[in-house]
């Protein structure tokens, strides 16, 4: 456990008393002692900025605590020795849009469009990389999103608006496909959980620990959980966990295009400075199946809350859902049996209520619905993962 930093305050007491022991002085009220407290409180000061600069390079000595290189530290220089990369950036996502108009009409280059105000991601802009010219039937162009990251995702039947006039060619145009989805940055807290993984696993060959490694390469992904598929030994089974701002529904369902991602890097690697012959991952003789996590709805129904308002409500709400991104299948060939949380518990649920709403609020009962049925303990294996629905107040 880290000691505790001292306070100016503390400082300053120590010094002074120390200065005064020192030099067997009595102090009287006057010019001695006004320059014995100016040495002390000097000598405080630099010695609160030592405690903190060192307390600075030990967090920098460990992945977990480590600081980004946009904050002065060293986080990214772990990254690079163990995951031989830098956090991923949030991404651009790339649509089809139908166009229609006369032949001949054209599109030029750098044309954007503004979405609609009744689309997903309503007023921004949305480039046209290439000229276009149209046949005048079954026009379709590509738009580029000009910001990364999720806030700019559009949905199929979506319409823009072009931000100049056009010749022959309607101003309207309407997504019909998603080519790639956008994705958002890799958060800090995810990054050192990868390189903490990196550290604590070693490739094998094909072995559970290789895909929970290798998956790490596509953007997007909060973990995985390979296993041998029951009942069929000849294929090695994948569960893909989304971030929560990278999956479809907030909770860890990941995309059809982030699947693609994870079987794509668990059969190439994406490094590009190997020779190719170093690239391939798969094993021979392993059958990759590809899924998304299974998301198991959580219901508690609290009854009697002493102080129960708006803000008292959503502090439970989001320490809850905290707490329950938490639990997660246990994979024995990856996962230190001191870390395993895989069973969700009514006391559990309980306590985290509990030491929210602190020992001045009460409730009078506590019940725990996993799936719609009552419980108290319920473990997720495979690729099962809990996710808060309701949290219902009698």
């Amino acid at each position: 456990m880290a000691k505790p930093i001292p306070t100016l305050v503390e400082l300053y007491s120590r010094i002074s008393a120390d200065l005064i022991n020192k030099l067997g002085l009595v102090l009287p009220a006057g010019q001695l002692k006004t320059v014995l407290d100016a040495v002390a409180s000097n000598l405080a000061g630099e010695l609160k900025l030592l405690y903190l600069y060192q307390v600075d390079i030990q967090n920098e000595l460990f992945p977990d605590t480590a600081t980004p290189a946009s904050q002065g530290g060293q986080l990214n220089r772990w990254g690079q020795l163990f995951l031989k990369r830098q956090p991923y950036p949030a991404t651009d996502g790339y649509y089809t849009a139908s166009v229609t108009g006369s032949a001949g009409a054209t599109l030029p280059a750098q044309l954007t469009f503004k979405s609609n105000a009744d689309s997903n991601a309503p007023g921004f802009l949305y480039i046209l990389d290439t000229g276009y010219t149209l046949t005048g039937s079954g026009d379709m162009i590509t738009l580029r999103a000009l910001n990364a990251g999720e806030d700019y995702l559009l949905n199929v039947n979506d319409n823009l608006t072009a931000t100049q006039p056009l010749l022959n060619a309607s101003q309207q145009v309407t997504i019909t496909a998603v080519t790639t989805q956008p994705t958002e940055a890799e958060s800090i807290p995810l990054y050192q959980q990868q390189i903490i993984a990196a550290i604590r696993l070693q490739a094998q060959g094909g072995a559970d620990t290789d895909y929970r490694l290798w998956s790490a390469d596509a953007a997007g992904v909060q973990q995985v959980y390979p296993q041998v598929k029951n009942g069929d030994a000849g294929v090695v089974q994948v569960f893909v966990e989304a971030t929560p701002v990278d999956s479809t529904d907030g909770n860890g369902t990941p995309s059809a295009a982030l699947l693609a991602a994870v079987e794509a890097v668990l059969m190439f690697s994406p490094d590009t400075t190997l020779d190719t012959n170093y690239r391939g991952r798969r094993p021979t003789q392993a059958i990759l199946e590809i899924d998304p996590v299974i998301t198991i709805p959580v219901d508690l129904q609290i009854t009697g809350l002493q102080t129960s308002n708006a803000t008292v409500q959503g502090t439970i709400q989001t320490n809850l859902i905290a707490f329950l991104q938490t639990v997660r299948p246990y994979i024995p060939a990856c996962d230190l049996s001191t870390d395993r949380n895989d069973t969700l518990t009514n006391v559990k649920a309980q306590s985290v209520v509990s030491d929210t709403i602190g020992n001045a609020n009460t409730f009078n009962a506590f019940q725990l619905l996993v799936d719609g049925v009552v419980t108290n303990s319920y473990q997720f294996a495979e690729g099962n993962i809990p996710y808060l629905r309701n949290v219902t107040y009698n």
